[in-house]
């Protein structure tokens, strides 16, 4: 019960000290602008991005004693839970028979899953250090999917798509990873010992860079008209909490994943799994006219979700 207050604490903590700083900007009664509040914004992502994350990475797989091969599964079963998400939402869509720009911007919420900021968060607070290499693996074709898959897909429903959207490209991003997890497995298979203090460092890097995600996130927050969409927010937390995490887990089991480490893998898995809406959501439907209420909406609605859904997550977990 304690990790899970801890692990609340900091997401909401650090939401909400971003917010409030933007809404201190946006009172002029700070020195800043919104100009320098964006470029503070992209400063602390990139250090988490190319700095903390990754180095947590590589440390946390240089430690892991004797990576088991069925460990490999890992990012197909992040693929699956991407192509579920966004099939599923269509699907719901097509029910509630919405139009194509509020379908695209379902198809997003859908898709899009705060793995890095929240997921392993919540994975390292209740498994440590091991935690942060499954993870990483995990996620390691996200950015190749949003960019080659999410991303085409979200703006073919856009009612005017702006030509200079993101393409299909490799993601400076999805370099530091793999060069972490690279060096990370050499130094693992070498017979390299790592020093004991350096699993601490990891366990710290990686919540320190969490903590600047959410922090990020909460400075680039606008509460819009989000009453309005709660329809569509009930479908997205059904698909996010409840259909997508039981297709994982049965994947992962089915994979063998529950007998290496004592089911370590399997219940890391569940977790990620299990996540709300991420922040990237809103890219596309800001970019190819879609409903960005909509998407805002859904996204602050699973955020806040997680008081409800990490206690049962908690609950279920002893149970894999």
């Amino acid at each position: 019960m304690d990790r899970l207050l801890l692990t609340l604490t900091i997401i909401f903590v650090s939401l909400i000290a971003g917010y409030a700083f933007r809404q201190w900007v946006s009172s002029g009664s700070s020195p800043l602008n919104e100009t320098t509040l964006r470029a503070l914004r992209l400063l602390i992502q990139k250090v988490a991005m190319f700095g903390l994350i990754p180095v947590s990475a590589m440390l946390s797989l240089w430690g892991l004693p004797s990576p088991d091969p069925r460990l490999l599964s890992l990012p197909l079963l992040g693929l699956a839970a991407w192509i579920c998400g966004g099939a599923l939402a269509l699907l719901f869509s097509r029910w509630m028979r919405l139009s194509r720009a509020q379908t695209g911007s379902m198809y997003c919420c859908g898709t899009f899953t705060n793995i890095g900021a929240v997921g392993s968060l919540v994975a390292v607070m209740h498994f440590g250090e091991q935690a942060i290499a499954m993870a990483s693996l995990y996620r390691l074709c996200e950015e190749m999917f949003y960019f080659g898959v999410a991303i085409p897909v979200s703006r073919s429903f856009g009612s005017a798509p702006d030509d200079r959207a993101p393409r299909f490209r490799v993601d400076p991003v999805l370099i530091a990873i793999l060069a972490a997890l690279g060096l990370g497995l050499f130094l693992n298979l070498s017979g390299v010992s790592r020093p004991e203090f350096l699993g601490v460092v990891s366990t710290a890097a990686m919540v320190t860079g969490t903590v600047c995600f959410l922090l990020s996130i909460g400075m680039g927050l606008r509460l819009s008209r989000m009453t309005c969409y709660a329809r569509q927010s009930a479908a997205i937390s059904l698909i996010k909490f409840a259909f997508v995490p039981l297709v994982i887990t049965t994947l992962a089991s089915l994979a063998g994943l529950g007998n290496v480490e004592n089911g370590l893998p399997l219940k890391v898995a569940f977790i990620l799994s299990a996540m709300p809406v991420a922040m990237n959501a809103l890219i596309p439907p800001s970019l190819f006219n879609l409903d960005l209420d909509l998407a805002n909406a859904c996204w602050v609605f699973t955020t806040l979700e997680l008081v409800v859904v990490l206690p049962i997550l908690v609950i279920i977990l002893p149970l894999l």
